[in-house]
């Protein structure tokens, strides 16, 4: 009995720990059609917005930002829709001036995705931010789907383009062809949750056992 007990309490910490994280997911793009792989260089954040809303943050990290040049920025976000949630292009709002949604479109490397946002103008954003409004019953983890089609980098949750910025031999115009100003990312990397969160599961798993034992008793 003593055993069931227990087990039900972490379970009930675990769930419990787990939920209070639901409202926000992060992952890692260390994959590039141009540059090495393994590299952490972008994070893409989906969290509960108001009224309903799902907010996406797009972030170049450092390793793009040490090689940041003139108009650098993202300039293409890709992404699935999981399950029967019925998302569309209409869908994606909040999106930067100049940008607009589409569907079922390839990104070079790493598949086909749902839906695709991109910019119309000079140049793209960093922070990249939009969301996802007017859909029922829909969660952060409605948008964390592998892409689908060919891919060569191997299947992603998300594709991201950048441009404006300068890695290989740049300043060599007769080795151009090893210069990249621009290249797609993408990955399905999770970020590792705090350990906070890891902690306070602790914590609510032990005041479950407490509770159980007082109800036993």
């Amino acid at each position: 009995m003593a055993k069931r007990q227990l087990a039900a309490a972490l379970l009930i910490g675990l769930f419990s720990a787990t939920s209070s994280q639901a409202a926000s997911v992060s992952f890692y793009l260390d994959q590039s059609s141009g540059l090495p792989d393994g590299v952490n260089y972008l994070q893409v954040t989906i969290a509960d917005g108001v009224d309903g809303a799902i907010d996406f943050t797009i972030t170049a990290l450092q390793p793009l930002l040490d090689i940041a040049g003139e108009g650098f920025g993202i300039e293409k976000f890709a992404f699935n829709v999981v399950g029967d949630v019925g998302t569309t292009i209409d869908n994606v709002t909040a999106m930067p001036a100049g940008w607009q949604a589409g569907h079922n479109g390839l990104v070079s490397g790493f598949g086909t995705y749902d839906l695709i946002a991109n910019h119309q103008g000079s140049s793209g954003h960093n922070p990249l931010t939009l969301s996802v409004t007017g859909v029922d019953l829909d969660t952060v983890m409605s948008y964390v789907g592998l892409s689908s089609g060919s891919s060569p980098q191997g299947p992603s949750f998300f594709a991201v383009y950048v441009n404006g910025f300068s890695f290989g031999d740049c300043g060599d115009r007769e080795s151009g062809k090893n210069c990249y100003t621009g290249a797609f990312f993408g990955g399905a990397q999770a970020v590792p949750a705090p350990p906070a969160i890891w902690l306070l599961g602790t914590a609510v798993a032990g005041l479950a056992v407490r509770r159980i034992r007082r109800t036993a008793a």
